[in-house]
């Protein structure tokens, strides 16, 4: 019998509603395990070494008891008791007490201060004292460094929406901030990171989307760039960071209501390049992350298996084994391998 042949046809609308499938990427490297079960690590930053990047540290607030400190292989080198702790950042060079030291900030929501560390050529920290915010309720927390002038300033937030930008004075001994400017969102934010060479500064609203700002303290008016649809970004949106990689500079955030990660471009229309995973890496026993709170890029290296950098993630369930929270570190490489 003669066989009858239908021609192919292409089903182009289907095509352009279809998704792309969610990328998957595996951690090399994870962090000690909080020494507290339940909600207790929150946010990371990453401090290079001036000289061995392979000497670089991973700062951790823990929410419960302060701030943790941990080496390139996950060791946790230097705890600091200091509080209850919310997010943290670093930046660098800033005079204290005489020498040079790089500067950590955290929020502390024991009494709605700023937090302060200075760190020394060895990566030791050392509690710089306090600043106190006019916030009530205080929340998320980034810093920003004009490349002009090295000034430093600290953004810190509340959850009614309010966000304080305060400098850091290095002109005594000790540290002082000065509140230079305030801003708004309309709902509780978190997560922020600052772009010291665009002097932009970027705000997560975590039910409703990414806002961008100007960095420098002129003016109060953001705009909305990147809204939750909760199909692809799926609130809370939570930590956010920065990444530039050659000529190309993007924003990394934790989509927490599905348990993934989104990357953009940094720069307008925000355009969405890639969605992924941190999935079980079955060889080295570290499990994936879900519930992620705050992250971290950096695309320095951190020596051997971070060459070109690494994303930092919290893990809101950690798995392998069963116990508190820790980070997961996944080479910037295996990111870049899905961008491309």
């Amino acid at each position: 019998a003669a066989v009858q042949q239908v021609p192919f046809r292409l089903d182009t609308a289907l095509l352009q509603h279809s998704k792309p499938a969610m990328a998957q990427v595996q951690p090399t490297v994870q962090t000690e395990a909080a020494s507290q079960r339940g909600d207790v690590i929150d946010d990371p930053a990453v401090w290079h070494h001036p000289a061995v990047a392979s000497q670089s540290l991973i700062l951790a607030t823990d929410k419960r008891a302060g701030l943790d400190v941990y080496n390139m292989q996950g060791k946790r080198v230097q705890q600091l008791a200091v509080g209850r702790l919310n997010n943290v950042d670093v930046r660098y060079d800033l005079s204290w007490r005489g020498k040079s030291h790089d500067i950590a900030a955290a929020s502390s929501r024991d009494d709605n201060s700023l937090q302060l560390f200075a760190i020394d050529a060895s990566g030791k920290l050392h509690d710089a004292g306090k600043v106190n915010t006019g916030l009530t309720d205080i929340y998320g927390l980034c810093m920003y460094q004009n490349t002009t002038d090295k000034k430093v300033f600290v953004f810190v937030n509340d959850k009614s929406g309010v966000i304080e930008q305060y400098q850091i004075d290095a002109n005594g001994a000790d540290w002082q901030g000065r509140l230079v400017r305030s801003l708004k969102v309309p709902t509780q934010p978190e997560g922020c990171v600052a772009d010291d060479i665009s002097a932009e500064l970027f705000v997560g609203e975590e039910d409703a989307g990414i806002w961008r700002f100007a960095a420098n303290a002129a003016g109060s008016e953001g705009e909305k760039i990147i809204l939750v649809d909760g199909e692809r970004l799926v609130d809370d949106v939570e930590g956010l960071a920065l990444a530039q990689s050659g000529d190309k500079r993007y924003l990394v955030v934790s989509s927490q209501g599905n348990d993934s990660y989104l990357v953009y471009d940094a720069v307008a229309p925000y355009t969405e390049r890639l969605r992924f995973r941190i999935t079980t890496n079955p060889l080295m026993g570290i499990d994936g992350t879900s519930e992620t709170d705050g992250l971290e890029v950096t695309t320095r290296s951190l020596g051997p298996g971070f060459e070109q950098g690494a994303l930092i993630v919290q893990d809101g369930r950690n798995r392998m084994p069963e116990q508190g929270q820790n980070l997961k570190l996944v080479p910037w490489q295996y990111i870049l391998q899905q961008l491309r």
